[in-house]
């Protein structure tokens, strides 16, 4: 069996908050999935590290690993940071073998979200 990890990928932060969001929001994506590991890096800044994300996976015998990019469009680091981190580690790590998702996009459910906090704003949470 080929086990398969997730990683949800966030940007990084020197503020502790947002490490702490990131760790929630890929809690409640492990709720939701049957992946044999999901957990979240940081592309700089925070950690944890992508390569120290994959190190833990590779050492939990998984080689089929899912980037989930925790971004809104796409930019530098999707068109060039992370498929060249991505592809260091598929170096050092021979048969590992990765996919890259886009990212969070224009979709109508973030303008939701967007309207829920604006809600919550106007009601002076």
């Amino acid at each position: 069996m080929n086990k398969k990890g997730l990683i949800v990928l966030g940007h990084g932060s020197r503020a502790p908050e947002a490490t702490e969001t990131l760790a929630e929001i890929t809690a409640m994506v492990a709720a939701k999935t049957d992946y044999a590991r999901v957990a979240y890096a940081s592309l700089q800044l925070s950690e944890p590290g992508l390569p120290a994300v994959v190190d833990e996976m590779v050492g939990l015998g998984i080689r089929d690993i899912l980037v989930l990019p925790f971004l809104i469009a796409v930019g530098q680091h999707l068109k060039s940071d992370i498929p060249a981190e991505l592809a260091l580690l598929g170096e050092k790590y021979p048969g590992l073998q990765y996919k890259l998702a886009g990212p969070l996009g224009a979709d109508p459910r973030l303008a939701e979200v967007l309207l829920d906090r604006a809600a919550e704003a106007e009601k002076g949470r």
